[in-house]
């Protein structure tokens, strides 16, 4: 598909989006232009707060400057990161948003460990199987993914493995859009339709595809 080729109209106002969908053979097709689409710059809703405890932790990092001050006011871990480990690399992982520690204390079976308790959202960025590796290690890293830094490990995780609802999809709205004629079909039948994805490509002021 040429860019160029559907990058102007003969309107007043730019065409500042393309809808792009690839066919069977993976070719991107032009499905439909236009000037605005709101809500695709609006903040996710967070996920909804969670208890968890963190059993048998080696903490370690911010983790571990959270729980030297026993007393002290409620440790802000910040986003938080949980990989689950199989013998060779991790097979999971879940990201706790906004993540506080709310009490801990020596592990029951290893008084060298301790048992985390703290709140967080929780996110599931893939349906995982329940099923785990037969000797799980649980490593978490705090920071975003980019600049994510170790916090420690620990043996288990319990409220990490429930079942949860799916995070709400925000709608987007075309704003002043001309449908293709692969669109303009599917909204004819609409029911015949996939329901797949498609692409929403953003144009500068020179009618190129911003990255």
């Amino acid at each position: 598909m040429q860019v160029e080729e559907h990058a102007a109209w003969g309107r007043d106002f730019p065409v500042k989006y393309l809808l792009v969908r690839e066919d069977e053979e993976g070719e991107e097709r032009f499905w439909g232009r236009c000037a605005g689409v709101e809500g695709l710059f609006v903040d996710r809703v967070p996920p909804p707060r969670e208890v968890l405890t963190l059993r048998g932790c080696t903490p370690d990092g911010v983790l571990g400057n959270a729980l030297a001050h026993a007393g002290k006011a409620t440790g802000l871990l910040g986003d938080v990161c949980v990989e689950v480990w199989d013998e060779q690399q991790p097979v999971q992982w879940w990201n706790l948003v906004d993540t506080v520690v709310i009490a801990h204390q020596p592990s029951r079976t290893d008084p060298a460990l301790v048992d985390v308790v703290v709140g967080a959202g929780v996110e599931e960025e893939y349906t995982w199987s329940r099923a785990l590796p037969t000797s799980p290690r649980f490593e978490l890293f705090a920071g975003t993914t980019v600049a994510a830094v170790p916090a420690g490990r620990c043996l288990s995780i319990d409220g990490l493995f429930v079942s949860r609802e799916a995070a709400p999809r925000t709608p987007l709205e075309l704003i002043g859009c001309e449908a293709g004629e692969p669109l303009l079909a599917v909204l004819r039948r609409p029911r015949k339709w996939e329901r797949d994805w498609m692409q929403v490509w953003a144009l500068d002021r020179n009618g190129r595809v911003m990255y």
